[in-house]
């Protein structure tokens, strides 16, 4: 069925211009015709009409969809430079609670080994004095000792009506 300029452009999504400009005189002469002061296109032409804008706007959608996948791209580009970005303020604040951390272990170590110096040399001054107190036993014993030996050699050599 033949159609007009005007339903073919709002049937394909372009300008009667487009349209226009596309129906050279020769092309006019093999597919349009006047009729009431209209240009009626006939089945043929708008057949090659069809043909040659959809293959237009097939390109026009395919590039399109390329911008719009560059675009995506950016996106997310930008993304991952956020995350990086991201994930990088977050290392250097784990790298920092690590340094604290290890500062903190070695102090303990430091205060760890003071502590073991402390309790070896307690250690060492209560075996002295554990030492000194049976030494100072013994001497007493010793000085104790001889004369409770006199004493109880005077007191075997008694008799028992001897008191």
């Amino acid at each position: 069925m033949p159609k007009t300029i005007r339903e073919l452009s709002e049937e394909l999504g372009v300008s009667k211009t487009a349209i226009t400009k596309f129906l050279t005189p020769e092309k006019r002469k093999l597919f349009a015709n006047q009729i009431d002061n209209r240009l009626s296109i006939s089945d043929e032409g708008v057949y090659v009409i069809r043909s040659h804008f959809s293959s237009k706007i097939k390109a026009k959608i395919d590039n399109q969809n390329d911008n719009q996948v560059v675009e995506n791209k950016k996106l997310v580009v930008d993304f991952n430079n956020q995350l990086f970005t991201t994930l990088q303020a977050e290392l250097a604040e784990k790298n920092k609670q690590i340094e604290k951390l290890q500062k903190n272990i070695d102090q303990q170590n430091v205060l760890l080994d003071q502590q073991q110096k402390l309790t070896l040399q307690v250690t060492q001054q209560l075996e002295n004095y554990k030492e000194q107190i049976e030494f100072n036993d013994q001497q007493k014993n010793e000085k104790d000792t001889p004369q409770n030996s006199d004493t109880s050699e005077k007191k075997t050599k008694k008799h028992w009506w001897q008191f």
